[in-house]
């Protein structure tokens, strides 16, 4: 008896997962791992993000990069514009570093809750230094 307790128990408490599944989970194939993130400040804030995506060969793992770009009032407002452009979901845990422009750029590790990350500061194309760092 006290065995079809505890799998009913058990039964009602997964009974919602089952239901509805797991609204966090998300296919890694649907994640866009964000490696780096580029701020250009002039008339218009242009934000930049750099996408890792790791591939299995036969000589072992080989990265290629994709870029995503969008412009607006302010950082917030061109990452919206990214995020409505993209099918996958942005993954900005990972980023390793920022290149910008821009005189300060506290507000842009804000924003994006950057913490310890590296940092350049630019006067050339921002884009173009994106593309250089391999990190």
């Amino acid at each position: 008896m006290k065995i079809v307790k505890t799998l009913v128990v058990i039964f009602v408490l997964l009974l919602p997962v089952i239901i509805f599944g797991n609204p966090t989970y998300v296919e890694l194939n649907d994640l866009a791992i964000i490696r780096g993130v580029g701020v250009s400040c002039g008339k218009e804030t242009n934000l930049y993000l750099k996408e890792i995506i790791p591939t299995k060969g036969e000589t072992g793992i080989t990265y290629q990069y994709e870029y995503y770009q969008g412009a607006g009032k302010d950082v917030s407002k061109a990452l919206e514009k990214i995020n409505l452009k993209t099918k996958k979901k942005l993954y900005l845990s990972k980023v390793k570093f920022l290149v910008t422009d821009c005189t300060k750029s506290n507000h842009i590790m804000n924003d994006f809750e950057l913490k310890h990350i590296k940092v350049y500061h630019v006067q050339d194309d921002v884009l173009k230094e994106l593309k250089k760092i391999k990190l």
